[in-house]
């Protein structure tokens, strides 16, 4: 039973045992109710609800008001907000208003009958059965398949419809014809068209199983992740910018998007999906944990400690929301401030979601490199280092090593010996030294990190509510975990190992995450000690380059006045420096994802109308208590929180997870869920209309092993996903909306399949997959980021439009418009409206223009006659040949105004952008 475990009006139900009379000495109607009718209840009864409070029952007192606070907290009157208002020494607080205060033995009266727990459960589990009695919180059962004519041979989904339908006097429509069944299908799945020589092998497969063996060439194609993420994507929020003012970007946050392409490609099992999600970091999939913070979060910190709480609460209240939606159907977030109108979710609930994320933050985090490629770089990086001291000497200027950077300076030397470093900075490009981490190491081994023993120590440190001095040497990098000295020159930062180690390397940066580039130290030196009294010179700024905002400056080289043998020999080694440098960055490119840092989180507190400034009593890591109780106490650790709220939300028990997730499945095959608010399931919902068909589906995604493939097979081999999509009277007066499903529901395409299909057919589509995206805009690199649209487009936009770098508050300038959401909020489906821009961004936007050139110079290219490259238009944009007339239609059109303006035509056709 799913529904196991229901809480005295959740957590509201103090259980206190505050030793006062017995609760049989008060009953709420012979005693209380008298006293609330005198002086209560004209301003709080069943005529008026002042501050949404009514106190003529137990059950609608423990509702509370308006405030998010329990206004009685059953078992403890010194903590109910009632007590305090009749009580209330201040005149314009106490209740009754413009009253004389309540007699001391009508306060004894209220103090006893608050205080006797036991009078409380009947009022408490009212309401919670009432709210946990929802359809979605019922355990899911599979359902028996109705019967048709005496026999249940109908594929189980088509039965279900049938029935439905029989029982309004519908019937459904005949199959599609294979041209467009294909088209259906490629369009859905992949969000592209179908090739001629697709479509035609199709409509020519004789064999029985044709259908079912193209569903499966379909789903085995990478092109399926690609379309099937975009979708998923859209329902987590994930952008790859960090929103509000700054709108800066997440460079490393792409790993994260491939990481679910693969994961839909692979079919990998839900319940995987689902929890390294959560806990990826602690499942061998760190990548996952990018959807904890995919969402926007605000990286202007400033001094204000209360800005600093906000901020914090944000956060953690998006992680919370969006875990809840995501998997689970229910508006978390709603409890924040109070206990959840519709759901059986109390505040303290929410506070003990948060409490499970509490050790969860923005930022980087480092991939362990597997030992192979540990060696790979450390040796690539003892080659380059001996190809640069032979390239020293043909340097045309003084020294070879390139400037500093605010982001990573790698130190390397030969080995010494040193039980301390210091690290001293003379000066910066901008106001006093940030440094996020100071690492030194002995071969692999970072030995500067405290929890290795090692001590810093500074010359003196910026007083600031983030920049700490024990960040130094964390182990977490970014802004947030990083030091500044109190100095702007002179200053500097020392660390003491436990015991004396041989070092060969120190790497120091201001910011690993890349987002801050100011306060870099320009100009210092690196020291050793043995016995932290006589300092040696390790290496300092004097042998690289100087500072140049940041900028990689090329060493120049001059080779034209040596004798051709050593030019010769000289770009050799500038073609090998080449060659290792690209290896090195490939190698160091797949290390680092915006997938989160976690620390052992502190103590979680509910908050007083979601106010981080207004704590209430301490809260234990936990779930949504009325419907499971996860067993956690405040001291269990960061991955240990999380791993057992994913494996609550995975588990086979909670009903909740699969009938969402089948639902959604269901909304992206036919336009619409069969709960049409696919991201809430709760009170506050909408009705499946299909109740049966939902909970089988569930069933089955659990039978399958929770393969999400074969959830797809399910669908797609149905009749009813197979029918025709054309229009009959008789359904559009009884169904118009096609809820009933009488025929398939067409629609438009979304801004990606529009797009994509469009580069598809004018044949410059560029399927390459994963690594870093490409962008819509020009880019103003100054601290608050400006997106200009691009107004030329080449070769490196013409990828998939999933690999298009998701801008947050900015839209793609041609597909945008087409309901394309922007990451800052999650988006469980798209609106579709019909708007001109949309229309006039198809006909005359840039984009769209160049395809139309693309198409009409392939069309030109690939055939002789008018009346081929008429068909072969036909055959790429709408995946049939065209008609008699269509053809005669065309060749006049062409005849008079061109081949390229009758390919933009096409692809401005409805047949070209709707799903038939």
């Amino acid at each position: 039973m799913f529904v196991r475990h229901v809480s005295l009006l959740f957590s509201l139900v103090a259980v206190i045992d505050c030793g006062l009379a017995p609760a049989q000495e008060v009953t709420f109607e012979r005693d209380v109710l008298p006293i609330l009718k005198a002086h209560c209840l004209e301003c709080h009864g069943a005529e008026s609800q002042e501050s949404l409070l009514r106190l003529d029952s137990m059950t609608a007192a423990l509702t509370g008001g308006d405030s998010g606070e329990p206004v009685i907290v059953p078992g403890d009157s010194a903590r109910s907000h009632l007590m305090e208002r009749v009580t209330s020494s201040d005149s314009k607080l106490r209740m009754p208003p413009d009253a004389e205060p309540l007699p001391p033995e009508q306060l004894v009266v209220l103090r006893k009958w608050i205080d006797s727990q036991s009078l409380w459960l009947d009022a408490g589990n009212e309401i919670a059965h009432k709210k946990s009695r929802h359809w979605s919180f019922q355990p899911l059962v599979r359902p028996k398949l109705p019967v048709s004519d005496g026999v249940t041979s109908l594929h189980p989904i088509d039965a279900y419809i049938k029935e439905e339908l029989d029982a309004v006097g519908l019937g459904m429509s005949p199959p599609a014809a294979r041209q467009r069944l294909i088209r259906r299908l490629y369009l859905v799945m992949h969000g592209l068209p179908p090739t001629p020589d697709q479509v035609a092998e199709f409509e020519q497969d004789e064999h029985p199983r044709a259908w079912e063996k193209l569903v499966d060439r379909v789903l085995e194609s990478p092109r399926y992740g690609e379309r099937w993420a975009t979708h998923w994507l859209d329902i987590i929020r994930f952008g790859e910018t960090n929103g509000f003012e700054t709108n800066r970007e997440r460079p490393n946050s792409f790993p994260f998007r491939d990481w679910v392409i693969d994961a839909f490609n692979s079919d990998k099992p839900y319940d995987h999906f689902v929890k390294q999600q959560i806990a990826g970091d602690a499942l061998g999939e760190p990548i996952g944990t990018g959807f904890l913070v995919a969402g926007p979060n605000d990286i202007v910190k400033g001094q204000d400690p209360l800005l600093g709480l906000l901020q914090r609460q944000d956060e953690l209240t998006d992680m919370v929301n969006a875990t809840g939606t995501a998997f689970l159907g229910l508006s978390t977030g709603c409890a924040r401030c109070h206990n959840h109108k519709f759901d059986p979710i109390s505040q303290s609930d929410f506070y003990a979601l948060q409490a499970v994320f509490a050790g969860v933050e923005h930022g980087e985090t480092d991939l362990p490199r597997p030992p192979s490629v540990q060696l790979q770089v450390r040796d690539l990086d003892n080659k380059l280092a001996q190809l640069h001291a032979g390239l020293a000497i043909y340097a045309s200027e003084r020294g070879w090593r390139e400037p500093v950077n605010a982001r990573e300076n790698n130190e390397t030397f030969s080995a010494i010996d040193a039980k301390f470093i210091r690290f001293t900075i003379k000066d910066t490009n901008a106001s006093e030294p940030c440094i996020d981490e100071l690492q030194a190491f002995a071969g692999e081994e970072n030995v500067a990190l405290a929890s290795r023993g090692a001590i810093a120590t500074s010359s003196g440190n910026f007083v600031h509510p983030l920049h700490k001095l024990e960040h130094v040497n964390d182990g977490q990098f970014g802004n947030a975990h990083s030091w500044i000295c109190s100095q702007v020159a002179g200053g500097w930062v020392q660390i003491q190992f436990p015991q004396v180690y041989k070092l060969d390397r120190i790497v120091w940066g201001r910011d690993r995450t890349g987002r801050f580039a100011d306060r870099v130290a320009t100009d210092y030196r690196l020291e050793s000690s043995l016995d932290g009294i006589t300092w040696t010179l390790v290496t300092s700024s004097a042998e690289r380059h100087p500072f140049a905002d940041g900028k990689r400056v090329a060493i120049t080289y001059d080779l034209k006045s040596l004798p051709e043998a050593e030019a010769t020999k000289a770009r050799a080694l500038l073609t090998e420096v080449e060659l290792l440098e690209k290896q090195k960055a490939e190698l160091a490119g797949a290390t680092k994802v915006y997938a989160g840092i976690f620390h052992q989180p502190g103590a979680t507190f509910r908050l007083y109308r979601g106010d981080p400034t207004a704590p209430r009593e301490q809260v234990r890591p936990g779930g949504i208590e009325s419907l499971y109780h996860i067993p956690l106490d405040e001291n269990a650790s960061d991955p240990q929180r999380r791993l057992a709220l994913a494996n609550w939300i995975a588990d086979p028990i909670n009903p909740l997870t699969p009938r969402v997730f089948v639902n959604r499945l269901w909304q992206f095959h036919f336009g619409s869920g069969i709960v049409d608010t696919p991201s809430d399931l709760g009170a506050n919902g909408t009705l499946p209309s299909h109740p049966e068909l939902l909970d089988l589906l569930a069933s089955e995604l659990d039978t399958s092993g929770w393969s999400i493939k074969q959830m797809h097979r399910i669908l797609l081999t149905s009749k009813t996903w197979q029918q025709d999509s054309r229009p009959r009277e008789d359904g559009l007066r009884i169904d118009a909306a096609s809820r009933l499903l009488w025929r398939f529901p067409p629609r438009r395409l979304e801004a990606e399949g529009i797009r994509d299909s469009i580069l598809m057919v004018s044949g410059k589509l560029d399927l390459k997959m994963a690594g870093p995206g490409f962008s819509a805009f020009e880019v103003a690199l100054e601290n608050v980021r400006h997106y200009f649209p691009k107004q030329d487009y080449g070769p490196a936009d013409w990828r998939r439009m999933i690999y298009m770098t998701k801008v947050r508050q900015e839209k793609d300038s041609t597909f945008g418009v087409f309901d394309c959401p922007d990451g800052s909020q999650v988006a469980p489906q798209r609106s579709r409206s019909t708007t001109p821009l949309q229309a006039l961004n198809l006909l005359n936007s840039r984009f769209v223009l160049q395809q139309a050139e693309f198409l009409a110079s392939r069309l030109e290219h690939e055939q002789e006659t008018s009346e081929a490259k008429v068909n072969e238009a036909y055959a790429l944009c709408f995946g049939r040949s065209a008609s008699p007339s269509e053809l005669l239609e065309a060749q006049e059109f062409i005849a008079q105004f061109g081949l390229v303006e009758f390919s933009r035509a096409l692809l401005n056709a409805n047949e070209f952008i709707f799903i038939p």
